[in-house]
């Protein structure tokens, strides 16, 4: 019986992700490889992706210093392995807002947290302090850090020591380290997150929205530490509440080729159709019906490129009863029609095959290529 060996453990600090961001390859815009992935400078040179190999996970994360002095951290992967990662904030208080996601936080001082989804986590630590967490094969994570260098907190928010709690404001007068805190995320706090992690902008207005995205992020959880029982938090999701999102996006998931209504997905879960769909929002980032849509066409694209089935066989197959309907649903996701992009995944495929042919007629034989011996 062989034991389970353990899962890899990466140390990134926040100083070593600024060390990268302004890493002279980063500035001529190129790419450079890393120990799980590779990073790639965002245009403007504010920020740049880590994407990961794609047997460590699929996606990755981007981190930017904004033009207001905050920095931000964009996470929306898939881990393929469990991953155990150290982190270092480096004097930074950070801001963590999960919308996708329940990872465990543990250090050498006993801190037992979680970063769980609908919650923002807030933290700092001082010094060489480090926290761990561990990523599962499979989860969906997704979520928004926001760091503030300690001795420009007020500076950087605007915000005086009378306006947070008494123990933050020590924290950011003193250092050290500031325990973990959750916060429940507001619906108007959620969408701020799903605004950052999908800007609508490029270039020089993407570094400007999202400066004033970022701290307007922190006003929502920084209000809601410093006054957790505001009206504004009265309609909050619960973890039950969270439990029943995923048990619906589950349905959804199981059902795809069925026309089931937005109604029987709320009463099978246990929530009023309203609060599903302001569930969905907060935590998806759109509708139930936009989700669902979505999710169908991402499974007719697999099965248009993958498969050698008819094209109503397939919008059978993603809960459409006409080939007219499914045809006008696929071109408005992807701008041509399914026969369209079947003809370009053939294409494709007949390139890489030639490529691959090519490659080997190419390879010398042995003893070739020797004529001066």
């Amino acid at each position: 019986m062989t034991d389970t060996c353990p899962p890899e453990i990466l140390s990134r600090s926040l100083q070593d992700m600024l060390t990268q961001l302004h890493d002279p390859a980063s500035a001529e815009g190129l790419s450079t490889r890393k120990v799980d992935g590779w990073s790639h400078p965002v245009p403007g040179g504010l920020g740049f992706r880590y994407e990961y190999d794609g047997n460590v996970a699929k996606g990755g994360w981007e981190f930017y210093e904004l033009h207001n002095g905050i920095c931000i951290a964009l996470v929306n992967m898939v881990a393929r392995r469990q991953l155990a990662r150290s982190h270092r904030c480096d004097d930074y208080l950070a801001l963590s807002a999960v919308l996708n996601g329940n990872v465990r936080l543990a250090d050498a001082a006993g801190t037992d947290g979680e970063l769980a989804d609908g919650y923002c986590t807030v933290y700092g630590t001082g010094g060489e302090r480090s926290f761990d967490t561990l990523y599962e094969a499979g989860d969906h994570l997704r979520w928004v850090t926001l760091y503030f260098e300690r001795r420009r907190f007020f500076d950087l928010t605007g915000l005086a020591e009378s306006d947070i709690p008494a123990d933050l404001g020590h924290y950011i007068r003193e250092g050290g380290d500031y325990p973990v805190r959750n916060v429940p995320l507001s619906e108007l706090a959620s969408l701020t997150a799903h605004q950052l992690i999908s800007p609508p902008f490029a270039r020089a207005f993407r570094g400007a929205f999202m400066s004033a995205k970022a701290l307007e992020l922190a006003c929502h959880i920084l209000f809601g530490l410093a006054q957790p029982d505001s009206e504004q938090f009265g309609g909050r999701f619960e973890a039950e509440d969270h439990r029943r999102l995923k048990r619906a996006m589950q349905m959804i998931r199981g059902n795809i080729d069925q026309q089931i209504s937005v109604h029987e997905i709320a009463e099978a879960v246990g929530m009023t159709r309203h609060r599903l769909q302001i569930g969905f929002r907060m935590i998806y980032g759109e509708t139930v019906g936009r989700i669902r849509d979505k999710l169908r066409m991402e499974l007719a694209l697999d099965l248009i490129r993958d498969s050698k089935m008819s094209m109503m066989e397939i919008a059978l197959e993603t809960g459409y009863e006409h080939a007219a309907s499914f045809t006008r649903a696929f071109k408005a996701a992807f701008g041509v029609s399914p026969i369209q992009m079947r003809k370009v995944a053939n294409d494709e495929l007949r390139v890489r095959h030639l490529a691959s042919s090519l490659k080997r007629s190419s390879k010398p034989v042995s003893g070739e290529g020797n004529d001066d011996a």
